[in-house]
């Protein structure tokens, strides 16, 4: 089987390999793979910035659709044939997060999407919502439904106000989520093409970061002074310090990414206190929350935002473009 193995800590490492033909075991299904999107894990996986300490070699890859082409035994309610996305966190089914489901992440350590097929528990797939292409289907499994438990767990009603960071797909999917459910959002960029397509999927103001660097002040003035409700933030770092001046009374900030960094250095507890801020970390979501999430899309037609496509054999490329200045949106490998 075609496939691509990250067998060291940097992209280098990554090579395309023929490894045997994965056969379903009783209560598994084997997907034929249709398309497959870029997370900012994947990269940080295969340059070692993140978890270094995984086992190697894994076939990378948290995100995918497919079309089922084997059934193991006993199973019943999936039929050959139908399109699926698989559950990022395989042994997450319900319930409160436990530290152990790290350990059954695809894309690392288990194997992940990158690869011609892929071998799933029955327990841990989706049908596909039938009015989104393979391409945005496949963004839905890690990015649409991180963004969809961080408005979970901002606790937001219709009419507050959220503040979403940049044009990545978690960002773009919180923002059209809140949009759909009549919430205020701002949005930030450094490019104004860029602010035109956010104001087209929903957002009610934008700001370019770049003509101000006062994210917090610039916060402030479209808020009367009062601060957002609601934050997804997806940078992490030093600027997580504005963030926190740019938070309502009893704001919500749901910790997401760590673009910038995972390390601040500067006062956190004072404005945590002050404020009365409720900081939630988020880790995706349970098999369970996937439904809720694809229910969602489903009623409000959602599409996902989808950037730069890439071919199979480019799969070290696209990982590789999730470090470079690039469009809206989530890379994505459209298989043949």
């Amino acid at each position: 089987m075609d496939a691509f193995q990250l067998q060291g800590l940097s992209l280098d490492s990554l090579r395309r390999v023929d490894l045997p033909q994965p056969q379903p075991g009783p209560g598994q299904v084997r997907i034929k793979v249709a398309a497959a999107s870029i997370n900012y894990r994947d990269y940080a996986l295969a340059t070692g910035r993140y978890q270094p300490e995984l086992p190697r070699p894994f076939v990378p890859l948290s995100d995918g659709v497919g079309r089922i082409e084997a059934l193991g035994a006993g199973v019943s309610a999936f039929s050959p044939g139908e399109r699926v996305i698989g559950h990022y966190t395989t042994q997450w089914k319900g319930g409160p997060f436990k530290s152990e489901n790290h350990l059954s992440k695809l894309g690392g350590p288990l194997d992940g999407w990158l690869a011609r097929s892929i071998v799933l528990p029955v327990d841990a797939i989706a049908r596909a919502p039938e009015f989104l292409d393979d391409a945005q289907a496949s963004t839905l499994p890690v990015s649409g439904l991180t963004a969809w438990t961080a408005l979970r767990k901002l606790q937001l009603r219709p009419g507050a106000t959220v503040l979403v960071q940049g044009t990545g797909s978690v960002s773009l999917m919180a923002l059209q989520l809140a949009a759909a459910r009549g919430m205020r959002v701002i949005a930030t960029t450094g490019e104004a093409a860029k602010a035109e397509r956010l104001r087209a999927l929903g957002a009610d103001a934008v700001i370019d970061y770049k003509q101000r660097p006062d994210l917090a002040a610039a916060v402030r003035e479209l808020t009367e002074g009062r601060g957002v409700d609601g934050i997804v933030d997806v940078v992490g770092g030093q600027q997580f310090l504005q963030l926190l001046q740019a938070a309502a009374d009893n704001a919500h900030i749901a910790v997401i990414g760590f673009l910038q960094s995972m390390h601040v250095d500067g006062n956190l507890i004072g404005p945590i206190m002050a404020h009365q801020l409720n900081i939630h970390g988020v880790s995706v979501g349970s098999l369970e929350d996937l439904h809720a999430y694809l229910a969602e899309v489903q009623a409000h037609r959602i599409r996902p935002v989808v950037g730069a496509r890439f071919s199979f054999e480019q799969g070290v490329e696209a990982i590789a473009s999730i470090a470079q200045a690039r469009q809206m949106g989530k890379p994505v490998v459209v298989f043949d």
